[in-house]
């Protein structure tokens, strides 16, 4: 059975999407704002990219919670808004975007939201 990243293209179509929500998003912010801009976009996919695999408990638990240590909250939620949006303008099934969302959402939620580092 395919894992739900591989549904989506894998990690190649996560980082791509994830790079033109920063790169829409960079024209935006001031100096200041973007102070660790690439360590944000890294973390950012690379945690999309973990919570849709197919890697079992505890493992994935763990492995989230070290990579939403860098996440910001507000930047997370928004690049999964991007990430929704951008599924259902391919033309994937309103419902798998849906899911998607709720499942990263989920594991996101159960991480340590208030150690976040990166700006």
């Amino acid at each position: 059975m395919e894992s739900l990243l591989d549904q989506v293209g894998g990690t190649k179509f996560v980082n791509r999407t994830v790079s033109e929500f920063y790169g829409a998003l960079s024209h935006h912010l001031s100096a200041y704002e973007t102070c660790d801009f690439r360590k944000q976009l890294s973390r950012q996919a690379q945690f999309l990219s973990h919570a849709l695999s197919s890697i079992p408990e505890p493992d994935r638990s763990s492995r989230a919670r070290f990579l939403a240590r860098g996440l910001n909250p507000e930047l997370f939620d928004s690049m999964l808004e991007y990430f929704e949006g951008r599924l259902l303008e391919l033309g994937f099934h309103p419902d798998l975007s849906t899911k998607l969302v709720a499942i990263v959402t989920n594991l996101y939620g159960g991480c340590e939201q208030d150690l976040s580092i990166a700006c």
